[in-house]
């Protein structure tokens, strides 16, 4: 789906709306990453505003949230009157998107107003999905549900090093791991295991996914503290507050620790060293992270980094087939309530979703620079291409579409279609699409919850404490309760009684 312009290069369907004698005016477009230096994003924002300019007589601008604590830094420019941006990456299950809307953050949309000035884009989005994104009655978010991913986490290991410790077969269990990293530390002992970045906790939901039914609410912290198991899908559950496998996890995770799985990386100061780098030096055996980015990006470098390495991945919740679809919010994009100009954001967006030269700019760069057509859909680097001098930064994470798409030509196609044929045969749908647990009034509540979560989980998950395991986990559990735990539970269980209703 392109967007027809006329001769003089301005656009059809949105051309009745402009005023191309003025100056262009600016969006604002907000997204999650560290502000690139190379000057390489800067060249392809130049050429994107080239056709901007021309056809909507508007540029974009991009305002970076960096990735340090980034959920804190993302609130408050939303929060803050005096920072000025129009389009914001959002999601329901790692960016607050429902608290930003209870908070009047968003711009409320009507489908009127969306059928006219993101037409293209409001024709591809079914009722049922439109009603996903709605609040009282307006819409919010725009949901990014022609594009399929799989952003379910596991690890991502070297299946060479699986192959010579006996597992040819590849690591399906948690066990699994344990033998493999029992091999790494004899015979690579200047190999950090597992690589991780301290402050991440998934392997903790991971455990609990791989060892249980659980099926989180992605909406309610990152953490995903609440949920329900599959044999009672309408009670309101927490593995973290009760239960034993937390605390198997814990006791694996400090097995883990005094074999030294990531003592090396944990106790050390480089804590700020890329992992993936790492794990491309050869200097690691492990690294977390999810299917999309284990198939797009980690195997293809790797392939390129350690030949021979053959890159796999055990994927969480594989021993018992546990698995949830991502999200149609999991990626979504917004309007700001304080944008100036709403109608011609949402134009500017509708343009960058639907135009193959626009969506290839900000997906894939320039061509001859970033990449090469090498066949139909299929793409590679210029053999010049170096990452340091020739990346680029805009993270478009909240409307791609399959049909626009380019496969990456590093892309392992026959392990990537066995992931997705296991995928496909277990995967649920995400049982709380549609229902928004507004706790704007526990907002205190769920931050003292979140600053506990902050305080234990990164310690429970790397061993990182001293006593017992299971002492570590009462501790956890009577910090969550005397932050208001019970009483939050109890709300969650309400609005999910609603909902059934």
């Amino acid at each position: 789906m392109v967007t027809a312009c006329s001769d003089n290069g301005r656009d059809e369907q949105y051309s009745q709306y402009i005023d191309y004698d003025s100056s262009p005016t600016t969006i604002v477009y907000m997204t999650i990453g560290d502000k690139p230096t190379n000057g390489k994003t800067e060249e392809i924002i130049e050429q994107l505003n080239e056709i901007l300019i021309e056809r909507l007589n508007a540029r974009l601008d991009v305002y970076y949230i960096p990735w340090t604590d980034y959920l804190n830094k993302y609130n408050y420019v939303l929060n803050d009157e005096n920072t000025k941006v129009d389009l914001v990456g959002t999601s329901t299950d790692w960016l607050d998107a429902w608290p930003n809307v209870t908070k009047g953050n968003f711009y409320p949309l009507t489908k009127e107003m969306l059928s006219t000035y993101c037409a293209d884009t409001f024709a591809c989005v079914s009722d049922e999905e439109w009603e996903a994104c709605t609040y009282n009655d307006n819409i919010y978010l725009i949901p990014e549900n022609e594009f399929s991913q799989w952003t379910n986490h596991g690890f991502i290991y070297r299946g060479d090093w699986a192959g010579q410790a006996g597992m040819e077969e590849g690591l399906h269990s948690w066990d699994d791991m344990t033998k493999y990293f029992e091999y790494v530390i004899e015979n690579h002992p200047e190999v950090t295991p597992f690589s991780a970045d301290t402050a991440s906790v998934t392997t903790a939901l991971g455990y609990i996914s791989s060892t249980t039914d659980y099926v989180p609410i992605m909406d309610i912290t990152s953490y995903e503290l609440w949920g329900a198991y599959k044999d009672e899908p309408d009670k309101i559950v927490s593995p973290f507050y009760e239960g034993q496998e937390l605390i198997d996890f814990a006791i694996l995770m400090k097995t883990w620790k005094k074999m030294g799985v990531f003592e090396n990386f944990y106790d050390v100061e480089d804590i700020n060293t890329d992992i993936t780098v790492k794990f491309y030096s050869g200097k690691s055996a492990c690294i977390q992270h999810h299917t999309n980015m284990y198939i797009e990006d980690r195997k293809p470098n790797m392939d390129i980094a350690q030949p021979g390495s053959n890159a796999k991945f055990f994927w969480f919740g594989e021993e018992n087939q546990n698995l949830v679809r991502t999200s149609i919010l999991h990626g979504a994009m917004a309007v700001s309530a304080d944008s100036q100009h709403p109608e011609l954001a949402l134009m500017v967006y509708d343009l960058i979703r639907n135009d193959e030269e626009c969506y290839r700019l900000m997906n894939y760069g320039i061509e001859g620079v970033q990449y090469n057509i090498k066949e139909d859909n299929v793409y590679t680097r210029p053999s010049d291409y170096n990452t340091e001098n020739d990346s680029f930064t805009l993270n478009y994470w909240w409307g791609r579409r399959d049909e626009l798409e380019l496969v990456n030509f590093g892309r392992d196609e026959a392990a990537y279609d066995l992931l997705k044929s296991y995928y496909e045969d277990c995967a649920i749908e995400y049982p709380w699409e549609n229902i928004h647990f507004d706790t704007t009034d526990y907002s205190n509540t769920l931050s003292d919850i979140e600053n506990v979560c902050n305080e234990y989980l990164p310690q429970i998950c790397y061993g990182k404490y001293q006593g017992e395991p299971e002492e570590m986990v009462s501790r956890f559990r009577q910090a969550l309760k005397d932050a208001g735990f019970e009483k939050l539970t109890e709300f969650i269980q309400k609005k999910a009684d609603e909902k059934a209703k």
